[in-house]
């Protein structure tokens, strides 16, 4: 890719998108960012425009991808039934997928998410494994990345699309959130729910070891038609992530362990009961629960062969970007500090 490559960013003012934005601007790219939430009235920056559209728009999607080498389709969406899914990540796709073909991108690159993988058995998943082939038994959202993969991978095959696949796992860091949802469920920032006992290892990875790879995945050569996976080195169990928190937070962050059978029959109950009412949403999915429970391995060797990628493999630097990063500091004089039962000794 050279140096006066012009590069769509679909989504590009979120937690991933803006990092992105900014690494291919200091590398002399210049960007157009596309967001619902698109703001220009900020001071000017050199080789940077604003244009507020959503990824549905087809119209909107032509004109910015018109003349662009590199596009990014980090869209987010959704809404309370499946038709905003279809709209806001399958229909968008194909309409960007078409832009693409017909103004000759040289690459698309298309944040999935790993819950287009089923992760409910206890084995390893490759890149080559592909997304989960029951994409009815599962949850809106991740039919909806299913179906969007499904779609990218049949243009590439037919058309010929440059497609390339990225599915990032559970990405903490500055800017996110501490009580990430990979984790479980937060009735509030001190309580997490998790599904299973919690003892397996969890695909976390840093925000800023996902944009790398996003950026690299620009120019890698030969791997177009091909999903990577994005999960870092340092992979804590939900228990240990959960006391590393307590432990650096000072606060007590209590985690409960839920049986997969029992959460699921609380949400069939809870299900049926809106229903009766008259409220429509997803039926609930055993096939969703259990593979939230997160009990497959995501190897991600693929990722670091084809795209040179080097995520983080140091847990205290982990420790500090996932978690340190969220807490205001504690001052050395805090009685939390003091392990004695009895409080500061007085002299």
């Amino acid at each position: 890719m050279s140096k006066t490559d012009h590069i769509v960013v679909i989504g590009g003012t979120g937690f991933i998108g803006s990092r992105l934005v900014q690494l291919h601007l200091d590398s002399g790219n210049s960007v157009t960012v596309v967001s619902r939430t698109a703001n220009s009235s900020g001071p000017a920056i050199r080789g940077l425009e604003y244009v507020r559209g959503e990824a549905a728009d087809e119209q909107c999607m032509r004109s910015v991808i018109n003349g662009a080498s590199v596009v990014y389709d980090l869209a987010m969406g959704g809404g309370k039934g499946w038709a905003s899914y279809q709209r806001d990540f399958v229909d968008s796709v194909r309409g960007i997928a078409q832009a693409c073909t017909d103004f000759g991108v040289k690459r698309l690159i298309y944040a999935s998410s790993s819950v287009a993988l089923y992760l409910g058995d206890r084995r390893t998943i490759t890149e080559s494994d592909g997304s989960d082939p029951k994409p009815e038994a599962r949850s809106y959202y991740s039919r909806a990345k299913i179906l969007a993969e499904q779609l990218l991978m049949d243009w590439h095959a037919k058309n010929g699309l440059p497609v390339t696949i990225m599915r990032p796992c559970f990405v903490v860091g500055r800017g996110g959130f501490l009580s990430h949802g990979g984790l479980g469920i937060w009735p509030s920032d001190t309580w997490c729910i998790r599904l299973g006992k919690g003892l397996d290892p969890l695909p976390f990875v840093l925000v800023q070891d996902v944009v790398q790879a996003l950026f690299s995945a620009a120019w890698a050569p030969g791997i177009d038609g091909m999903a990577f996976n994005l999960a870092g080195d340092v992979r804590p169990s939900a228990v240990e992530f959960i006391s590393w928190c307590t432990e650096r937070s000072l606060r007590e962050i209590h985690f409960r362990p839920t049986s997969l059978t029992w959460f699921y029959s609380v949400s069939l109950a809870k299900w049926s009961i809106k229903r009766v009412g008259g409220a429509e949403g997803w039926f609930p999915s055993y096939r969703e629960f259990k593979s939230a429970a997160m009990y497959s391995d995501i190897d991600c060797s693929a990722a670091k062969r084809l795209l040179d990628w080097r995520p983080n493999a140091d847990v205290e630097y982990f420790i500090h970007e996932a978690i340190n990063s969220h807490l205001a500091p504690v001052h050395p004089h805090d009685l939390r500090l003091n392990t004695s039962p009895y409080g500061a000794m007085v002299r």
